[in-house]
């Protein structure tokens, strides 16, 4: 077996194991560290945490083993300053936005806010973009566009609880498809530095829940209009910082489909 169907087989065998416990187990392990630690937040973010053994075994397996370290492979090691301060940067249309147009929930429930942003954030971006996504990218022959459809369908499947109407979910689904595939792109572009999608995620789902903007990912066309400026702003700094520091984009016709 080469090394491209080794890694596959490995990345994929292990999400699923992953998957399949996460299904089984998440609710009851999570019910249980939060009476445990007596706060839903920490019963919440340790569950994620217990959740990881199996995508980690997978990326210690990968070929050749000493290409990088853990850390480095789950995207850990870049600059954390740079990317809040860049998402904080262009996470400003929301904020500015969503204040002018929508009020200010008064007394949001903390625990609910920081399992929607903080946790959100850090774990779905470690398991879709850092391990899923990044690690099938990187360390195989495939291509960009193969290597985030498959990811982003089932990262916008589960987001499909938020509604029972057809229409609904349907705008749910495309919404969080393309956010996934912006997370991974930007994951890219970025250098494979996880803290850039992370901090974006956080504060987008920050701005989203600080305003009674709406209840489910799909939005109005008011707070669409923000977070789709918010989205253009990430696109275009990231294009021209790219052209300037590397001289061209990381996702281009050489690495769209089957990379050389």
């Amino acid at each position: 077996m080469n090394r491209t169907n080794f890694n596959l087989f490995v990345l994929f065998l292990f999400f699923g194991i992953y998957f399949v416990l996460d299904q089984l187990f998440f609710a009851k392990v999570q019910t249980k560290m939060t009476t445990l630690l007596h706060n839903r937040t920490l019963g919440h973010m340790s569950t994620y945490a217990l959740s990881l053994p199996p995508l980690l075994i997978g990326a210690f397996l990968l070929r050749p083993k000493d290409q990088d370290t853990m850390v480095s492979k789950f995207g850990l090691n870049g600059s954390f300053l740079l990317g809040l301060s860049i998402s904080g940067l262009e996470t400003l249309p929301m904020f500015i936005g969503y204040a002018f147009k929508f009020s200010l929930i008064e007394q949001p429930e903390f625990n609910s806010l920081m399992i929607n942003t903080l946790s959100a954030g850090l774990f779905e971006e470690l398991i879709f973009r850092a391990y899923f996504f990044g690690l099938v990218y990187r360390y195989t022959r495939l291509g960009f566009i193969p290597a985030i459809l498959s990811t982003s369908f089932v990262f916008a499947l589960l987001h499909l609880y938020q509604s029972q109407d057809p229409m609904e979910l349907a705008l749910i689904f495309t919404t969080t498809f393309l956010g996934s595939v912006l997370f991974a792109w930007l994951y890219t572009e970025w250098k494979f530095n996880l803290w850039v999608p992370i901090a974006l995620h956080i504060l987008m789902n920050l701005a989203w829940m600080l305003f009674d903007v709406d209840d489910n990912a799909a939005g109005n066309w008011y707070a669409n209009i923000f977070r789709f400026l918010t989205i253009a702003i990430v696109i275009t700094y990231t294009v021209i910082r790219a052209k300037r520091v590397y001289g061209g984009l990381q996702v281009n016709r050489k690495t769209l489909w089957r990379k050389c």
